[in-house]
């Protein structure tokens, strides 16, 4: 693996600050802002490009954020970012690409739907298994917040993203459950996925 950082794509930088000043105000972006440090505000008030790489520990650090400020210490505040930034780009994608519309393709295009965020790591699709609606999708990538994505990521992002895409996509219910986690072992980590 890389010893460099890790980037993500300005559109979620985008849409996370969306989210957050559409569900909260803008009185709450401005405290997540002054909350972090210079630099990291400095770029989130600069005009983000969708297109271009951003540091992945400035999404990182504005997830801490947020989650320190407005949710309860446990990340799952940024479930519903990661669901407002599947709809917002996931969206489009599927309502032009008709084949789109089968949660086996959304599963089949995990590696590429990684890397459209993220520059670092690896998404892998291990197995799949059409008729039983299941699917193991794992993520190696290093463990380290100051260089790649970071715990709400792996552990909150994704599950809520895969899960938002495959309804869109046509599936009844989704469920994710990461079973393993690179932050807590040395293993990459790993997603079982069920779909009706």
């Amino acid at each position: 693996m890389t010893k460099r950082t890790g980037n993500a794509k300005g559109s979620i930088l985008i849409n996370t600050k969306e989210y957050i000043i559409t569900s909260h105000g803008k009185s709450a972006w401005r405290k997540i802002l002054n909350n972090l440090h210079d630099s990291d505000t400095k770029v989130l008030e600069s005009e983000i490009i969708t297109t271009e790489w951003y540091p992945a520990p400035l999404l990182n650090r504005l997830l801490n954020t947020y989650d320190i400020l407005h949710g309860k210490g446990d990340f799952l505040s940024v479930v519903p970012i990661a669901e407002y930034i599947a709809n917002k780009d996931l969206g489009p994608m599927i309502e032009s690409l008709v084949n789109l519309k089968k949660p086996s393709i959304i599963l089949k295009s995990a590696p590429s739907l990684w890397n459209r965020y993220f520059d670092s790591g690896l998404m892998e699709l291990e197995l799949l298994d059409a008729e039983k609606n299941f699917s193991v999708l794992y993520l190696d990538e290093i463990a380290d917040e100051n260089r790649a994505s970071g715990v709400a990521v792996c552990n909150f992002v994704v599950p809520e993203w895969f899960k938002t895409g495959l309804t869109m996509s046509g599936a009844n219910s989704a469920e994710i459950v990461h079973t393993e986690c690179r932050y807590k072992n040395p293993k990459p980590c790993r997603f079982e996925v069920w779909w009706e």
